[in-house]
């Protein structure tokens, strides 16, 4: 075999080889940057939950896109999101105010939907970042809400990072409080000058 027919064919083989993450309520299988979440036997809530989310947050552009669903084999085709989680960025020190500004400003427009995600105060795993952009993943555990608390869970995951302290919650509690424009635009000022350190 020719050095550039190997080189083809062994980048047609890394292209169509699978890889497989296991969580508590489902397995996710990636290839060709395509992923398909398979929901365990029993948890069709969880599913469309996940798809119903998936679809409605689609035009939004913070979520992965949905492609297809089989409802009959509980499993949701979506585009894989291959990057470096939030997590991943805080434990490296690779975590940037803008990265951290991006995230406020997409939990604030979940809160504007009624949104609440559940897992904003742990989201390690959850907020994925590619090529400079946040993605939020895994709505299956998501649920519409009055006042939903995705920015204040956020802010308390700030904390836990040590990048934000307490003297900010004024502004987190007015905003818990109020939930407008001014009182979140007030608070992600006061985080904003929090984080210059972060640069």
């Amino acid at each position: 075999m020719g050095e550039l027919a190997k080189k083809l064919f062994e980048r047609k083989v890394n292209s169509t080889r699978m890889k497989t993450f296991r969580g508590k309520h489902s397995t996710v299988e990636v290839r060709d940057r395509r992923a398909i979440k398979k929901f365990k036997k029993g948890l069709e809530y969880n599913f469309w939950k996940e798809v119903a989310f998936l679809s409605y947050l689609q035009p939004h552009g913070f979520v992965p896109s949905l492609y297809s669903i089989r409802p009959e084999r509980l499993e949701v085709e979506m585009e894989f999101i291959d990057g470096v989680t939030i997590g991943e960025k805080a434990r490296n020190g690779e975590l940037e105010a803008k990265d951290v500004l991006s995230c406020m400003d997409i939990c604030r427009k979940l809160d504007e939907m009624m949104i609440q995600k559940e897992e904003m105060h742990m989201p390690d795993k959850h907020i994925i970042f590619r090529d400079g952009k946040a993605y939020f993943i895994d709505f299956e555990r998501s649920v519409i809400k009055k006042n939903p608390s995705n920015v204040t869970q956020f802010f308390s995951y700030l904390l836990k990072l040590k990048v934000a302290d307490l003297s900010i919650m004024e502004f987190v509690r007015e905003y818990s409080r109020k939930m407008d424009d001014e009182s979140y635009l007030r608070l992600r000022r006061a985080v904003e000058r929090a984080l210059i350190v972060l640069d």
